[in-house]
């Protein structure tokens, strides 16, 4: 298990972009969180499989309406044990 920190840069706030990220989230079996920031940047948690951490980032490049500039992957030392969910935070 491992544990990442993924802030995506762009075009990716009022356009159903945390319900994909949840989406695939679950379609690689992933726990953790999504939120919009203030700075209009989407923040996620990740802890999982690495090859199911990677094949989700991939995924959550092809949004079909977000416009990525930029994808920051941070990988955290310390697992948090998110449980067995993927929230999407308010």
């Amino acid at each position: 298990m491992e544990r990442f920190i993924i802030v995506v840069h762009g075009r990716v706030q009022g356009i159903g972009y945390r319900w994909f990220v949840w989406e695939n989230a679950k379609k690689y079996n992933l726990n953790g969180w999504v939120k919009n920031c203030d700075d209009g940047t989407v923040e996620c948690g990740v802890e999982g499989i690495k090859e199911n951490i990677d094949k989700f980032i991939e995924d959550i490049k092809k949004h079909p309406l977000a416009r990525i500039v930029k994808i920051e992957v941070k990988k955290c030392g310390e697992i948090k044990n998110f449980g067995q969910d993927f929230r999407i935070l308010h």
